[in-house]
C-alpha cells in the first residue's frame, strides 16, 4: 500500500512539473486570476431566447504565447445541462482563428451567444469551463460559475386576445309607419268628404285595428305656392289644424289607445311646398319643365317666382291643372312599434324551436344567457339552420376558442371564411394562429382583419410582447391599459408606467404578481410584499413560483418576502 502512494504522489508530481515546464501549470495556478462578467447578471428571456453575453479578463503574464484555450458556457439545470457555443482564445503565437490574448499585457475577449428558452432554465446555473491545450499537452483550467437562474417575466404573456363575436342586428323595438293623406279645395282649409273616404285613409283606420303601441303621430300640411304668401302660409296651419282634429276624432272613435293625449301627436305648417312642386314638376312631361325649374333656381323671392311661372300663361294653365292641387294637402303619419315575441318566448324557442326565429332573432337569443354551453347550443342551431350566413359559424367558432378547442374552432372558422371573410373571421383565425404556435399566420390573419376594418391591436400587441419587440407591442396596444400593456412596459424597463398601469388594468392574480415584479425592480419593498399578499390569496401557485423566480431572488430571505407568502 505505501508503494501505491509514494508511486501516486510521484505521477502528480511529474504532472505538474510537466505542466509547469510547458506553460499550462502556471494557467492552471493562477486561473483565479482570471475574470469573467455576465451581463445581465441574471440570464433573461426574450422573445423566446435567451442572450448570453460575457466579457472576459487575463491578467497580465497569463496566457502563454504558445496556448490555445477553449472556453465554452454551460448551461446547468435540473435534469440536464445545454453547452452554449465555444469561443477560442488564442496566444500571442499562435497562428490560426481565435482571440488572440497578449501575454505581456493581458487581454480580454467578448462573447454572445442566444439559446431557445425552456421552462426548466428558470431554475439553473451558468458556468464557463476553460480548457487549454499546448503541443501534445491538454488541461481543463477550471470550471467558474457566472450566475444563477433565469428571469422568465416576458413568457407571463396573457392570451387575452380579443375573440371577436358576429353581432346580431335585432331592434328590440321597431317602428313601423302608416301615412295617409288628405287634398284640399284651392284657398280652402275643410277636408272634402271624398278624401276622408280615400284608399290611403281606408289602409290608415285598417293599420289602427292591429292596435299596437302607437309611439307618435305626425300631421305636416303645405299650401300651393299660387296666391299671396300671407295667405298660404295661414292655409297651411289650418289645414295642420283641421287634419288633426279630424285624425284625433277618427281615433278616439277607434279607441285608439292615447289617441285623446294632444302630446301624442305633432303638428307641422310647412306654408308653400316649393320642394313638392321641383318634385312633381321634374317627374311630369310638361314642355317647358327644365324653363320652369330653372325660373324657380333662379329666383329666391317666391313672389317674383311665382309671377315669372304665372306668365308662361299655357304653361301655368298645365300647372294649375296637374301640379298645383297634388301640394295643396295635409299627411298624416302614425308611428307604431312593431309586436315582437318577449325575450323569455325567445330565449325559449332558442332552445326548443330554433327553426322558428328568424337569424337576427336566433342570434339575439344566444345573448340572453350567461351559460356558454347554451349559448354554443344557440350558435351551432343558427350556423345550420341560416347557413348563408358567417355569424353562425364564426360564433361557434369563437366559443370553441374560448373553451380552448382549437381543432374545432378551427373548422368553425374556416367554415364562417368560406361564406364571407370579414375583419372578425379573419381577426378570429389570427388568434387560433397564435394559439396554435404559427407567430407568421396569426399576423398574416391580423394584417388581413386590419385591411377589413378590423381593430386588432391588441392581438398584435401581444404577438409583439411575446417577440420580445416591447417598443412595437406598446405602439400597437395604444391608450389601453391591460395586464399586457402593464407587462410591456415592465420589459421595457418604464417602471412608473408599468405600475400605473398595473394599478388601472383589471383586477387578476396575474396583475398583482406583476405589480410585485415591478415593486422588486424599483426597490419597493411594500409594493412587492402587497403584490404577491394579493397573488397568492387569489391562486395559491404563485407562492410556489415566487420562491423559484429570479426576480424576487435577493429578498427571498427577507422577511417582508416571507410574510407576503405564507
Amino acid at each position: 500500500m505505501r508503494k501505491f502512494k509514494v508511486a501516486h504522489f510521484v505521477l502528480i508530481a511529474l504532472g505538474a512539473f510537466v505542466f509547469t515546464g510547458c506553460g499550462l501549470g502556471k494557467m492552471i495556478k493562477k486561473y483565479p486570476e482570471v475574470s469573467y462578467t455576465l451581463t445581465p447578471t441574471v440570464l433573461e428571456v426574450h422573445g423566446g431566447k435567451v442572450p448570453v453575453s460575457i466579457k472576459g479578463s487575463f491578467p497580465a503574464k497569463y496566457f502563454h504565447k504558445k496556448a490555445t484555450g477553449t472556453l465554452t458556457p454551460v448551461l446547468t439545470y435540473e435534469g440536464g445541462e445545454v453547452s452554449l457555443k465555444p469561443i477560442t482564445l488564442i496566444g500571442e503565437a499562435v497562428e490560426g482563428e481565435g482571440k488572440k490574448i497578449s501575454f505581456v499585457s493581458g487581454g480580454g475577449f467578448s462573447y454572445v451567444d442566444t439559446i431557445d428558452y425552456k421552462p426548466a432554465y428558470k431554475k439553473s446555473e451558468l458556468s464557463a469551463k476553460l480548457s487549454a491545450v499546448m503541443g501534445s499537452k491538454t488541461a481543463d483550467l477550471g470550471s467558474r460559475k457566472l450566475g444563477n437562474g433565469c428571469i422568465a417575466t416576458s413568457t407571463r404573456v396573457g392570451n387575452n386576445e380579443d375573440i371577436r363575436f358576429g353581432a346580431d342586428r335585432y331592434e328590440k323595438e321597431t317602428i313601423i309607419s302608416q301615412q295617409a293623406e288628405v287634398y284640399y279645395p284651392i284657398q280652402s282649409a275643410v277636408i272634402p268628404q271624398r278624401e276622408m273616404r280615400s284608399e290611403s285613409i281606408k289602409e290608415l283606420k285598417e293599420f289602427v285595428k292591429n292596435k299596437y303601441e302607437t309611439r307618435k303621430i305626425t300631421i305636416t300640411a303645405w299650401a300651393s305656392p299660387d296666391g299671396p304668401l300671407e295667405l298660404n302660409d295661414k292655409l297651411s296651419a289650418d289645414r295642420t289644424n283641421t287634419a288633426f282634429r279630424y285624425v284625433k276624432g277618427q281615433l278616439r272613435r277607434m279607441k285608439l289607445e292615447g289617441s285623446g293625449n294632444d302630446e301624442l301627436y305633432s303638428k307641422v305648417s310647412k306654408g308653400e311646398y316649393w320642394d313638392g312642386f321641383n318634385k312633381l314638376v321634374g317627374a311630369s312631361d310638361i314642355e317647358d319643365k327644365k324653363l320652369i325649374l330653372d325660373i324657380v333656381n333662379r329666383h329666391s323671392d317666391v313672389m317674383k317666382r311665382e309671377q315669372e311661372i304665372k306668365n308662361l300663361a299655357v304653361v301655368y294653365l298645365n300647372l294649375a291643372k296637374d301640379i298645383l292641387p297634388k301640394l295643396r294637402k295635409a299627411e298624416i303619419v302614425i308611428n307604431s312599434l312593431e309586436p315582437k315575441k318577449t325575450d323569455a318566448e325567445m330565449d325559449s324557442l332558442a332552445y326548443a324551436k330554433p327553426d322558428t326565429l328568424d337569424k337576427e332573432e336566433l342570434l339575439y337569443a344566444a345573448t340572453l344567457t350567461e351559460d356558454v354551453a347554451k349559448k354554443l347550443k344557440v350558435y351551432t342551431s343558427a350556423a345550420s339552420i341560416h347557413a348563408d350566413d358567417w355569424r353562425g359559424s364564426n360564433n361557434v367558432g369563437a366559443i370553441e376558442l374560448t373553451n380552448g378547442n382549437l381543432d374545432a374552432a378551427k373548422t368553425s372558422l374556416d367554415a364562417a371564411n368560406g361564406k364571407e371573410a370579414t375583419a372578425e373571421v379573419l381577426s378570429n383565425l389570427g388568434v387560433h394562429a397564435a394559439w396554435s404556435g404559427d407567430i407568421t399566420e396569426a399576423m398574416a390573419s391580423y394584417d388581413a382583419s386590419r385591411s377589413a376594418g378590423g381593430d386588432v391591436g391588441n392581438n398584435v400587441g401581444i404577438i409583439y410582447v411575446k417577440l420580445g419587440d416591447y417598443d412595437k407591442a406598446l405602439e400597437s396596444f395604444g391608450a389601453t391599459c391591460t395586464y399586457n400593456t402593464a407587462l410591456a412596459n415592465t420589459l421595457a424597463k418604464d417602471l412608473d408606467k408599468a405600475k400605473a398601469q398595473c394599478d388601472c388594468a383589471e383586477k387578476s392574480a396575474a396583475t398583482s404578481y406583476l405589480k410585485a415584479v415591478v415593486g422588486a425592480r424599483m426597490g419597493d419593498v411594500a409594493m412587492m410584499g402587497e403584490g404577491l399578499k394579493d397573488a397568492v390569496s387569489q391562486d395559491a401557485t404563485y407562492r410556489r413560483e415566487a420562491m423559484d423566480d429570479m426576480e424576487f431572488a435577493k429578498y427571498w430571505e427577507s422577511t417582508e418576502f416571507k410574510s407576503a407568502i405564507q
